[in-house]
């Protein structure tokens, strides 16, 4: 039997990127255990799917990690379209959720495949970037059209978070390209434009902009448990399976989980957890910063964006400093398509780590 020890030494692991991973993979088990001793029912079987996807995560994050970047390419080009064609599906074809379609549910199985579309998108986008500065083709044309394309697919699920997510990583790898002030100037404007009309059409953007800007507009239940929690919590936290008020707070296994951890494993674990996530960040920066293909940069920092954007707007909505967003908590709240799509960053970042230091 290979021992995994060995394996990260002959896949050459950033550990500054790896171990840090490791920690909130047990941090979140921790949370999500503390959640399944709960007596609701639909409970019991959460820590135990929850364990299966973190394993799953750690051997895409391994398998990934091993890719050379031509597979990495091809293999970001098979699953994109594939992400696109369920994503489409779940609009036509699967029920809603919670006012939302998002999901592919077969059985007792549901997944959401706009989660498969942020590393592949990124990478994609990359690599038309890299084209078009050095060719000047149709390339930036398609990436446009790749964009606009799902940008239609998460406003129709609807998704507006979501979109706000790719945009925002998007418009910094088009700034990172140095292309022309008079094509980012009309990107720019047809995104606030998209904004302002989803603040008009779309009720429920309305509603969550509405609630943050005005107290007195809603049920502000969840983030009034959310900031309880926290200040319950003090320090060290009321220990694993004895936070009392986030036991009555919704989505605390999902989108509120770092309530729960305020909670229950105090500010300085809080803080510890913030402090991994931006040392994964800034060892993905220093990294990006020391290779010269156009490529490796933007796909490193496109990933490493979207990893601490989605961070930042977990933990800005848990504290009240952002409007609420079902926005997961990336390898620690419960969701295996979450945790899919945040081991297939950590993954593609590693093997373009290990190349960026092979140059």
């Amino acid at each position: 039997m290979i021992k995994f020890s060995s394996l990260i030494k002959s896949n050459n692991f950033d550990l500054f990127i790896f171990l840090p991973i490791v920690f909130l993979i047990i941090i979140g088990i921790f949370g999500i255990f503390s959640i399944s001793m709960r007596i609701d029912e639909k409970y019991d079987l959460l820590i135990k799917k929850h364990i299966i996807f973190c394993l799953l995560g750690l051997v895409i994050i391994i398998v990934c990690s091993k890719l050379s970047i031509k597979n990495l390419i091809i293999f970001s080009i098979i699953f994109f379209v594939f992400s696109i064609l369920l994503s489409i599906s779940t609009i036509f074809f699967f029920p809603e959720t919670k006012g939302a379609s998002r999901w592919v549910k077969l059985f007792n199985f549901s997944f959401q495949p706009t989660e498969i579309l942020k590393p592949t998108f990124i990478i994609l986008s990359s690599l038309l970037l890299g084209r078009y500065n050095s060719k000047k083709d149709f390339s930036f044309i398609l990436n446009i059209s790749l964009f606009g394309l799902i940008s239609l697919i998460l406003l129709s699920q609807p998704d507006f978070g979501m979109f706000i997510l790719f945009f925002s990583v998007w418009i910094i790898q088009i700034l990172n390209s140095s292309l022309e002030k008079k094509i980012i100037f009309p990107i720019i404007c047809l995104f606030l434009l998209s904004f302002i009309l989803s603040y008009i059409f779309l009720d429920h953007v309305k509603f969550r902009i509405d609630n943050f800007l005005f107290s007195n507009i809603g049920d502000n239940y969840q983030i009034n448990k959310s900031l309880e929690s926290f200040s319950n919590g003090g320090l060290f936290g009321q220990g694993i399976g004895n936070g009392m008020v986030s036991k009555n707070l919704p989505d605390a296994h999902s989108d509120f989980i770092y309530a729960l951890i305020g909670e229950e494993f105090g500010f300085i674990t809080a803080f510890l957890i913030l402090a991994f996530y931006i040392i994964i960040y800034v060892r993905i920066f220093i990294i990006s910063q020391i290779t010269n293909n156009l490529f490796i940069l933007n796909s490193l920092t496109g990933l490493g964006n979207i990893l601490i954007f989605q961070t930042i707007i977990n933990i800005s909505s848990s504290l009240n400093l952002l409007p609420t967003k079902g926005m997961t908590l990336p390898f620690i709240s419960y969701g295996g398509s979450s945790i899919i799509s945040s081991s297939l960053i950590i993954g593609f970042i590693l093997t373009l780590i290990n190349n960026a230091k092979k140059q």
